[in-house]
């Protein structure tokens, strides 16, 4: 909608509001001081008109202004700026902080291994964002997954209990911090040139089964109400592979969302841009792909049921309301602001 049109509406509308109430106080205060005076419906509509007349033209005028000065803008590269934040914000793996971080892994792995001996299946798998390539350079972790044998520990919650505990004993040694109990792994804190960086653990105890999955399993959930377990199948959420110009996508995504503070968790973000992949007719242009995911999100969030894969009960779509109002509510802005203007991106991706 060009700016004309829009501030025109909106001036009628609150000016006309605001005249009519103003003129609703007027009459009330004069009928308190002289009782045998009536409400003049008429000044009413008259006021109100007139308030809507006066905010119309000045919103027309203004939005006229806007729009002559929008016209005159020369129209940029939006792929081009696109991909150039894309590649100041991803993560490098040749980074020195994150490679900093990914010899501590490794050594972590090592001493974990020496201290959980024959209870562990196998070797431990990295997952998350950074091994998949969407993770944003100014924040990262590095997520573990540590498979444990079915016959290992009688609960999830002795096999989680038993993997912080080993984890604290740690502490002190090679810039471990302190370990952090969290939903459904454990957080080991480092301090790494003066920045505190972090490592996830996630436990998961093997089902016990003669079938052919040798991967699923279940998940502690550390919650102080409520703990129980959940179902997971790690290969399955490793199996989970974008394209690289979907990773760009996610990458853009990521840094829209904690640029703008909006609530959208990053594996939903995922599923949203495969989602919008699978029922959208795919666009030639960089910059037409984000947006047809953003419209995607804008008229899907509401109604959707997006499932993880690694648990079909576990489903991603179900948020609050509220939470969803604000990710809808940020995804027409957006859209909007490319339509009236493309050259908007430069502020909507600006890097602060």
């Amino acid at each position: 909608m060009s700016k004309t049109l829009k501030y025109a509406r909106n001036g009628a509308l609150i000016f006309g509001i605001g005249n009519g109430l103003l003129n609703i106080f007027k009459q009330l205060d004069k009928i308190g001081n002289e009782p045998n005076l009536k409400f003049g419906w008429k000044k009413l509509a008259g006021a109100t008109l007139k308030g809507a007349a006066f905010g119309g033209v000045s919103g027309l005028a203004i939005g006229s202004i806007a729009d002559y000065q929008n016209s005159l803008e020369e129209p940029i590269n939006t792929d081009a700026y696109l991909l150039s934040i894309i590649d100041k914000v991803r993560l490098d793996k040749n980074n020195r902080k994150y490679k900093s971080l990914d010899e501590k892994a490794d050594r972590l792995i090592y001493l974990l291994k020496g201290k959980l001996g024959n209870k562990l299946s196998g070797e431990p798998m990295r997952l998350g964002s950074t091994e998949h390539g969407t993770a944003l350079a100014n924040n990262f972790d590095i997520d573990i997954c540590l498979p444990f044998k079915p016959d290992s520990f009688a609960s999830t919650a002795q096999m989680y209990l038993h993997l912080q505990d080993s984890l604290e004993q740690l502490m002190g040694r090679q810039s471990f911090i302190r370990t952090r109990g969290q939903k459904k792994s454990i957080g080991v804190l480092l301090e790494l040139r003066g920045e505190e960086r972090r490592i996830d653990f996630v436990p998961f105890k093997l089902t016990a089964s003669k079938s052919s999955n040798t991967t699923s399993g279940y998940l502690y959930v550390n919650d102080s109400v409520n703990p129980t377990y959940t179902k997971t199948d790690i290969q399955a959420l490793n199996s989970l592979r974008l394209t690289e110009t979907q990773k760009k996508i996610v990458v853009a995504l990521k840094h829209w969302k904690t640029k703008h503070r909006i609530p959208l968790n990053s594996h939903l973000l995922q599923n949203l841009v495969l989602d919008a992949y699978q029922r959208n007719s795919v666009p030639e242009k960089f910059t037409s792909k984000i947006m047809m995911v953003l419209r995607h999100i804008r008229d899907k969030m509401d109604v959707a049921v997006i499932r993880s894969v690694e648990n079909t009960n576990n489903v991603l779509t179900d948020i609050s309301d509220r939470k969803k109002a604000q990710i809808v509510r940020a995804c027409r802005k957006t859209i909007e602001e490319y339509e009236y203007q493309p050259n908007s991106v430069t502020e909507i991706f600006e890097i602060e």
